[in-house]
């Protein structure tokens, strides 16, 4: 060891020992309790994590036959014994560092009422003057009641500041034009939020309490949590810092932890092990939320095969085990601020990331010591929505009040009952768009109930199987208790909402709200004790009100049962706010609303995919950029939308700029060497011509794009000399001749020569754009693809791991490889018409097929899915080409249905329609529930039918799509 070297200095000269010693990759972890230091010390913290030493003095290792020990008081003042302060020193610092924290009290930043005013009573008057505006004058009684027992409750908890702050920085965002959502969370169950137009949810309208949102029997602070554009969420904060002071408003560190396959990986690479083989023992983990490795384990016998046969992959598991959920990494939250009263360094250690100044205490931990925090979250929903309205206003002059809408519009809910939701928040997945053509909404209250259903837990209960039996047959609707019909109504006699639950114990049992809510978490808790006291608690409160003891028994357990799925309806009606507001710019500005989505996706390859195969199934073509028509993103044009100009690579902002700038000032381009000529040829060069060219953005002109790539060196030779001419003086703007200043010859040679082939034109927009947009490859096998498929690219999440698929498309990539033997496979990039997905075809497919699988060629592929990993992927088994299908291909029809949602009368139509077009093929059906297992209805012994494009149609009207397949 160098003794030259300061002492910060030395312990890392030791770190890096120790580190090279053991084997460790400085590059390759980290860990967030010496994140500010340097990153040498980190990972020597790594080392005594493995070990065993103590993490909080790495630089105290001393390695002795095969240990690491912790360096005596002698043998430390023996290092430093030039320097004996530096001992003597930690000792000090040691005795400095004394904090005490007091969990009881607040730290909540003040606002400033104008003067003369408390902020109580600037509190009162603001909800006072905008409830009265938003009620359209004077407050009704039952409003005005509810308005003074809030404002009583949050001035008596101390959170009067606290509301005053978050409508401050909101008013700011409305102010400046910044979206802002209706509302999330429990907050939206406070009138005084609604009053202060923090939300825009009417809570006694909806049925909202404000007690779920702050119970005077549970002092914690507010929880306020605000959806912004996404675009502008940081003008907000800005203001926050202005308003408050920079030394006083922080974001808010988030650790990311070594979860069970990330710590594989990690260990696998510092142990040596080849990435192949830590990512094929990493890929054995189940794709399951938090699931450790000793579940892991558990779950999956080829991982327990794997630890027993090999000794290395035991040792890789057994480490991983004991670094698994420490800390890997820190970063940004996406979304935490916290606001404080003094500078934030008197409260809580900061730390600088990502060039954002962060505190060191993570989310949990600053509410815990009384700071304030808040969620400023980004949604892009909202940007969305703040488009479309902008494009209507422009195209329309229509100034449309998105939250203003009318609730009951029929068009909307006639859409939505047709399971027509792609692009509609929170509902355009694949089983929610089923779940709606069951449903078939028709209020709002039904799209709250939607947002409610459509999780793991009412849809593997059988939940949601009763509320849409019980929607469309009231027979079915039975109360236990009269008493119950008031709070129950509305879901169709399901306990759906955690409001009900509250409302249900207020009413039978005679528990304040407040109670109400307290009973809630207990059961959400499940302690045994706990559970005892409150069953009792309203058990005896209903017989004090004349409810039966059997009676109130099985309410309680009806309660104790469906607590476990219940929903926070604030939560559900505020976002069903949101997923009605895009279904109506949908149902009556469908063009204006999916220019807008694909210009939120631009940087989306496959969402981008999907919304124009969406855009033509509503009749709407997605033009080609154009350098008369397009700007810099999506735009309207008539009933169709054009491509953005910086959708094409190689094109800048610079560029883009020049065009439109020309456009605007002198009017359209008349021909391909008058754009030439009038475009500023140092950003608009040679590579961006050819790539307009190429991808279609001159087409209008009815020239090949062959003919513009053999006239493009002339046509910029010819506006080269004429901007040189212009800036050297010898043509001034009025004497060029030619409209804008620009001379441009219409006769000038057009070479005869034929357009390239279809194929050639497609390879280049795809290239240029991302997408093919004038023709597709596939089009023409589009039937093929839907009767034969089974999977397209977008669907492949829905199918369990080891699932069979078929699923057809473009070869996009390629990518061969030799194995351990030295035989050949492949990894093939695979695209269909809604986006694309990997496909691995190991070598004894490969030789078999290995001359169909060439860039662009059109093949179709059986396989299995591997879904071990978080992106699904396809084990091919046999791959043909894609004409071939049908002859190879037609055995049986396979028909799947959702058993969520049915009814028993839709089995009657699809036996009415099978009966229809009786033939040879066997028809298949089967019943698929939400956990993925299938139940078999009929294996093609009873019903047969003679294939047509009559018989898919009619299926799929009924059934929605990729519900019927020709399977081999």
């Amino acid at each position: 060891m160098d003794h030259g070297l300061d002492p910060e200095k030395r312990v890392i000269a030791e770190s890096c020992r120790l580190a090279k010693e053991f084997k460790i990759d400085l590059a390759a972890t980290n860990d967030v309790h010496y994140i500010h230091q340097n990153e040498a010390m980190a990972h020597d913290a790594l080392i005594c994590i493995g070990t065993g030493a103590k993490l909080e003095e790495p630089n105290r290792l001393r390695y002795h036959g095969d240990q690491y020990y912790l360096k005596s008081a002698e043998e430390m003042n023996h290092l430093f014994r030039e320097i004996p302060d530096a001992i003597r020193n930690t000792v000090l610092i040691a005795n400095r560092c004394n904090i005490e924290f007091d969990f009881k009290k607040l730290y909540l930043p003040q606002f400033r009422p104008p003067e003369g005013k408390t902020q109580e009573q600037y509190l009162r008057e603001l909800c006072q003057e905008q409830l009265k505006a938003r009620m359209g004058g004077a407050i009704p009684e039952d409003y005005q009641k509810r308005l003074e027992m809030e404002t009583t409750l949050i001035a008596k908890m101390g959170y009067v500041s606290y509301f005053l702050i978050v409508w401050d920085f909101i008013r700011f965002s409305k102010d400046k034009g910044i979206p802002v959502g209706p509302g999330r969370g429990s907050a939206a169950g406070s009138l005084v939020s609604y009053a202060l137009h923090i939300t825009d949810i009417d809570p006694l309208k909806n049925h909202l309490y404000f007690e779920r949102f702050l119970n005077p029997e549970r002092i914690s602070m507010p929880d306020i949590d605000i959806d912004f554009c996404y675009e502008r969420r940081d003008e907000v904060i800005d203001y926050v810092k202005r308003k408050y002071g920079t030394d006083k408003v922080a974001q808010i560190i988030t650790f990311g932890t070594m979860k069970a396959k990330a710590v594989i990986r990690d260990v696998g690479r510092v142990a040596g092990l080849s990435y192949g083989e830590a990512d094929t023992i990493a890929k054995l983990i189940p794709n399951e939320l938090n699931i450790t490795i000793d579940q892991a384990i558990e779950k999956e016998p080829a991982l327990k095969e794997q630890i027993a046969k090999d000794s290395r992959i035991a040792k890789l598991i057994e480490t991983a085990k004991a670094l698994e959920g420490l800390s890997r990494h820190a970063s940004v939250h996406a979304a935490g601020v916290v606001i404080s009263d003094v500078p934030l360094t008197d409260r809580v250690p900061l730390f600088k990331a990502e060039d954002q100044i962060c505190t060191q205490f993570a989310m949990k931990d600053l509410e815990k010591i009384g700071l304030l925090k808040m969620d400023f979250l980004g949604l892009k929903t909202l940007t969305v929505i703040n488009q479309a309205v902008k494009i209507i206003r422009k195209m329309h002059d229509v100034a449309l009040d998105i939250h203003n809408l009318p609730e009951d519009d029929p068009e909307t809910y006639e859409m939505l009952a047709r399971g027509d939701a792609f692009g509609v928040f929170q509902l355009e997945s694949s089983g929610m768009r089923d779940l709606l053509k069951k449903m078939k909404p028709s209020k709002f209250d039904h799209l709250v109930a939607l947002l409610a259903l459509y999780r793991p837990g009412p849809l593997g209960s059988g939940m949601v199987d009763n509320f849409v039996e019980r929607m469309h047959d009231p027979k079915l609707i039975k109360y236990d208790h009269p008493g119950l019909e008031p709070s129950l109504k509305e879901t169709y006699g399901v306990i759906l909402y955690q409001e009900q639950v509250m409302r249900i114990v207020s009413d039978l049992a005679g528990f304040t709200l407040a109670q109400a809510d307290s009973l809630r978490r207990a059961i959400g808790k499940k302690i045994p004790e706990v559970m005892a006291k409150e069953k009792k608690a309203f058990i005896d409160g209903a017989m004090k009100r004349g409810v039966k003891e059997k009676v109130a028994e099985k309410i309680w357990d009806q309660i104790d049962y469906f607590s476990g799925y219940g929903f926070n309806k604030s939560h559900s009606t505020a976002y069903a706010a949101v997923s009605y507001q895009t279904a109506y710019l949908k149902a009556h500005y469908p063009v204006e609303f999916m220019t807008a989505l694909l210009t939120s996706e631009m940087g989306n390859t496959d969402k981008v995919v999907q919304y124009i195969d969406a855009s033509k199934k509503m009749g709407i073509e997605v033009l080609p950029p154009s350098v008369n028509e397009s700007f810099k993103e999506f735009t309207c044009v008539g009933k169709n939308i054009r491509f953005g100009l910086a959708a094409i690579k190689n094109v800048g902002a610079t560029a883009i700029e020049s065009v439109i700038a020309s456009r605007t000032q002198n009017g359209s381009f008349k021909n391909f060497f008058e754009f030439v000529q009038r475009v500023d040829l140092r950003v608009c060069n040679r590579k961006v011509l050819e790539s307009m060219i190429k991808c279609g953005a001159f087409d209008e002109w009815k020239l090949h794009r062959s003919q513009l790539m053999a006239m493009l060196d002339t046509a910029i030779e010819m506006g080269s000399n004429l901007q040189k001419d212009r800036n050297r003086g010898q043509m001034s703007f009025f004497e060029s001749g030619g409209e804008g200043g620009a001379f441009h010859d219409e006769n000038a040679a057009i070479p005869d020569i034929p357009e390239w082939p279809e194929g050639q034109r497609l390879a280049f927009e795809r290239e240029l754009l991302g997408f093919y947009v004038s023709s597709h490859p596939l089009s023409k096998y589009a039937k093929i693809l839907k009767n034969y498929a089974s999977a397209t690219s977008d669907t492949l999440s829905d199918f369990n791991h080891q699932a069979e698929v078929t699923m057809g498309g473009v070869v996009d990539q390629l990518k061969e490889i030799l194995t351990k033997k030295g035989d050949k496979m492949a990894f093939v990039t695979l695209q269909d018409l809604l986006g694309s997905c990997e496909v691995i075809v190991f070598q004894n497919v490969y030789k078999e097929v290995s001359n169909l699988i060439q860039k662009d060629r059109l093949i179709f592929v059986r396989g299995k899915i591997d879904a071990r990993d978080d992106t699904p992927k396809i084990l091919a088994d046999e791959i043909v080409p894609l004409g071939e299908v049908p002859r190879r291909f037609t055995k049986l029809v396979a028909i799947s249905l959702k058993t969520a949602g049915l009814v028993p009368d839709t089995l009657k139509e699809v036996r009415r329609i099978l009966m229809k077009h009786k033939g040879a093929v066997p028809v298949y059906i089967s019943l698929m529930d939400p956990k993925g297992r299938r139940t078999v209805l009929d294996s093609g012994e009873n019903l047969k039918v003679e294939t047509s494009d009559a018989l898919f149609e009619e299926l799929e009207h009924l059934l929605g799509e990729n519900s019927v397949k020709i399977r081999s």
